[in-house]
């Protein structure tokens, strides 16, 4: 897999708005600007993407979010909120679309297998697969970081899957998480999620 964080600086990331994302303790952590998205410069078709993550802290408390099938900022005109993405809350399986047309929970478009209750404040180690072809994205989740993970998340919507970035939420304002060991399998050559092996 091919490193999406240096653990020093933002390299390779771009922020909306400026400067609502820093490097803390070898994490990207958010700064509590509600709305606050960062996202990768590069735009991936197929991928698999590992990562660690906790929430710090919120004030009023939302899960951290991490964001697929994203539309890519056009210079000069205003982004779509939420990048217009499809929301994995991370690491329960809370849910969002936030497509033009939609922004809802996307009824029937998620399914959530039975899993436990992860204690956000803890590190958990993330994996997500994107598909576009299949428009089909899914999420898995191990606590502690380098047990067994278990499937959380499945999303499908024929109308939904495009190359974009990969981006992280700061939901609220007042949100602060933190993302590390962030990593990317681009064409993976299945769908499985290898860390529930």
């Amino acid at each position: 897999m091919t490193p999406l964080f240096d653990g020093k600086t933002l390299d390779g990331w771009s922020q909306i708005p400026a400067n609502s994302w820093a490097v803390k303790n070898g994490a990207i952590a958010s700064l509590g600007i509600g709305r606050g998205v960062i996202y990768t410069n590069k735009q991936y078709d197929r991928y698999r993407i590992i990562f660690d993550m906790r929430h710090i802290y919120g004030n009023k408390d939302h899960q951290a979010c991490v964001l697929v099938f994203c539309t890519n900022p056009i210079e000069g005109e205003k982004p779509l909120d939420a990048l217009g993405g499809i929301q994995f809350q991370v690491p329960n399986g809370g849910h969002w679309d936030y497509r033009k047309g939609h922004n809802n929970g996307g009824k029937g478009e998620f399914t959530s297998p039975d899993h436990p209750k992860f204690d956000v404040h803890e590190w958990s180690r993330v994996e997500i697969v994107v598909d576009p072809a299949t428009h089909s994205a899914k999420m898995a989740v191990a606590q502690p970081v380098g047990s067994k993970a278990v499937e959380t998340l499945d999303f499908h919507d024929p109308t939904a899957g495009q190359p974009g970035p990969l981006a992280l939420q700061m939901h609220n304002k007042g949100l602060f998480d933190e993302y590390a060991n962030i990593a990317i399998e681009e064409n993976p050559k299945d769908d499985d999620l290898i860390t529930t092996r």
